[in-house]
């Protein structure tokens, strides 16, 4: 499979707008006329570091505006709040300064916005065969496991992330599994993850008036460090400790589970254990 066709996969998670959304391409010129076919009258800018005749064709064809500059080097716009999108599929692979740029990034959306990308797993069985033999093949792009990519959008204030596997292999993980690696979501058989993080979802936002933006943050990282087996026990106290503190009560902690929560193995479990601060 190409790159090209690799990174094809990350606008999946597009829904159809027929709106003027503002939308930002990052090294991705690839994916323009199909972005524009899931956007018809979306205001599209790529940004390159540089300019071939190529991307001109691609931009021209997309009605897209080209934008030379280095998202690294601060190139990236200043003003706060003016994107609906930003496909950056090289983000968390190519790039040196994850967490300033992740950041960035997050500044430049809108509330309702949400950014792309993808990442290469560390824990696919190609890789973890390839590292039993004592090999490691040489490759530009850096690999991450989901867990981590987690915790660096938490840090970086994305709300709610979610993940669809890419190039899935149709192999057995059972050789793997019995070594002891977990196998939360197929992420063994798994050779590229796409992400969508939000910076924060329509139903989120409605939840907003009754309680600070502090403390929404804070509910929703220790949600998503719960769901991803980042320190359970601990983060499930916090949250026990949390709800207490603020009075957030159980209407409202379900409501939340349901719209920040990806998987329902996860909900369930979360909403099982959250009963018991209630009692």
């Amino acid at each position: 499979m190409s790159n090209g066709e690799e990174r094809q996969g990350i606008l999946n998670f597009v829904s159809p707008n027929f709106l003027e959304v503002p939308v930002l391409v990052i090294e991705a010129a690839d994916l323009l006329s199909g972005l524009r076919e899931i956007l018809p009258a979306a205001k599209i800018a790529l940004m390159t570091t540089e300019r071939t005749p190529k991307v001109e064709r691609l931009c021209e064809g997309s009605r897209a505006d080209l934008i030379v500059g280095d998202w690294e080097r601060g190139d990236l716009p200043n003003t706060p709040k003016i994107f609906e999108l930003i496909v950056a599929p090289y983000v968390l692979t190519t790039g040196e300064n994850f967490y300033a740029t992740l950041l960035t990034l997050n500044h430049l959306l809108k509330d309702s916005g949400y950014l792309l990308t993808q990442f290469r797993n560390v824990r696919y069985i190609g890789v973890l065969e390839a590292l039993k033999s004592g090999r490691f093949s040489a490759n530009e792009e850096r690999f991450w496991a989901k867990a981590d990519v987690v915790k660096l959008l938490d840090d970086a204030v994305y709300k709610e992330i979610r993940f669809m596997p890419h190039n899935r292999a149709k192999i057995s993980a059972d050789e793997w599994e019995n070594f002891g690696f977990d196998n939360f979501s197929d992420d063994l058989t798994t050779k590229i993850w796409l992400v969508k993080a939000c910076k924060c979802t329509a139903e989120v936002a409605a939840l907003k008036d009754i309680f600070t933006h502090e403390i929404r943050a804070e509910l929703s990282r220790l949600l998503h460090r719960i769901e991803y087996d980042l320190n359970p026990e601990e983060n499930f106290q916090r949250l026990a400790n949390l709800c207490r503190r603020e009075g957030i009560f159980e209407e409202y902690l379900n409501d939340f589970v349901n719209q920040v929560v990806v998987h329902d193995a996860a909900k369930n479990f979360i909403r099982e254990r959250a009963e018991k601060i209630y009692d």
